[in-house]
């Protein structure tokens, strides 16, 4: 009788220690959900992966056509509700590929707080059916020139007809699904709606100037005016283009009856181009 009390004794300590291992795989192989938004261009692009744990990765990366490029990556914890999304950036890794093949990469680890390796951290969550954008209103120049932000880039893309097909330089995510309804203007904060066109703005080229660099002449561009102006809606930003899709111009001067854009690509434009019309968008 001692010896079956025992046995029945060693055989529930072995099932508590087998429950026991059991459920600490379960909590160490538990699948960790991660929600992507991003951004591709030509050769590069921003991915952002908010984990279910509250977690997030946000990385950059920008390649030269010649070799080389750099790779960033900050790590950290969010806070995010049905309209805002916080990012708490605590770590930075910074990679660095050589043009060269015979050098080695270089790898830079460091605390979140250098400038040259800062990121956006608000964010707006932008819904469209089934298709969601985290757009910030903080202006960068980390990939382009211009001083503009989200919102004003989105415009462009919800203007020119292009979106949700095709996205700009913002985080996205999107579905296969295709989209049936209008896009809610009233999402976006009334200091930005001004950027979104309720109908689309044509205008004719007026006149074209041509300017040639003085220390260059072989360096040139072309001023090109149009007739329409800030009376009509024009804005700096706004982007036009002819029936054919073939030439494209974004506004980066307007007055009250006329506005201007330049272009390095005269070229592509018809020959007879004063009086050419182009729209924001072509039915």
């Amino acid at each position: 009788m001692k010896q079956i009390i025992i046995f029945i004794s060693i055989l529930l300590l072995s099932c508590s220690k087998s429950n026991t291992k059991s459920n600490n795989e379960t909590q160490n192989t538990a699948i960790i959900d991660t929600l992507t938004f991003s951004y591709d261009g030509f050769n590069n692009g921003l991915l952002l992966n908010l984990l279910s744990n509250g977690n997030f990765v946000n990385e950059s990366y920008l390649y030269s056509c010649f070799g080389g490029g750099k790779r960033k990556k900050v790590f950290g914890k969010y806070i995010m509700d049905s309209i805002n999304l916080t990012l708490i950036p605590e770590r930075v890794e910074f990679i660095e590929y050589p043009m060269e093949m015979d050098q080695k990469t270089k790898t830079t680890k460091v605390k979140y707080g250098i400038d040259s390796l800062k990121i956006k951290t608000n964010f707006q969550l932008i819904t469209w059916e089934g298709n969601r954008y985290l757009l910030s209103d903080s202006a960068d120049f980390n990939w382009s020139l211009k001083k503009e932000n989200d919102y004003m880039r989105f415009s462009v893309y919800i203007n020119a007809g292009l979106e949700p097909k095709v996205s700009g330089m913002y985080l996205a995510h999107k579905t296969e699904d295709s989209i049936t309804t209008d896009f809610d203007l009233k999402q976006i904060p009334k200091k930005w709606q001004e950027y979104f066109l309720k109908k689309p703005i044509s205008a004719k080229i007026k006149n074209i100037k041509k300017v040639i660099d003085p220390n260059d002449s072989e360096n040139m561009h072309w001023i090109i005016e149009f007739n329409k102006g800030k009376k009509d809606g024009i804005k700096n930003g706004l982007t036009l283009e002819t029936k054919e899709g073939d030439f494209f111009i974004e506004i980066d001067s307007v007055l009250m009856n006329k506005s201007f854009g330049q272009t390095y690509l005269y070229d592509y434009l018809p020959k007879q181009s004063i009086g050419i019309e182009l729209r924001t968008k072509w039915e």
